[in-house]
């Protein structure tokens, strides 16, 4: 949970920086849920997720850990 919050944070904090709103805490976290579970089923047991501002856009991208 400790994660979730702080990737939440960090999504909101750069989405304030280009002059979005921030989304819903519930509808971050079913996305996180989902990118999560769709990895598992490709046997990649452990997830990262990165928030980058590029060109005035927030990026909100996911990637499997390897190891």
């Amino acid at each position: 949970m400790d994660k979730l919050t702080r990737a939440y944070d960090s999504l909101a904090e750069a989405r304030r920086e280009v002059g979005e709103d921030a989304i819903p805490f519930h509808k971050f976290a079913d996305l996180i849920k989902t990118q999560v579970g769709a990895f598992k089923q490709k046997g990649t047991p452990e997830v990262a997720f990165r928030v980058a501002v590029k060109h005035g856009k927030v990026a909100f991208t996911a990637r499997a850990m390897k190891g």
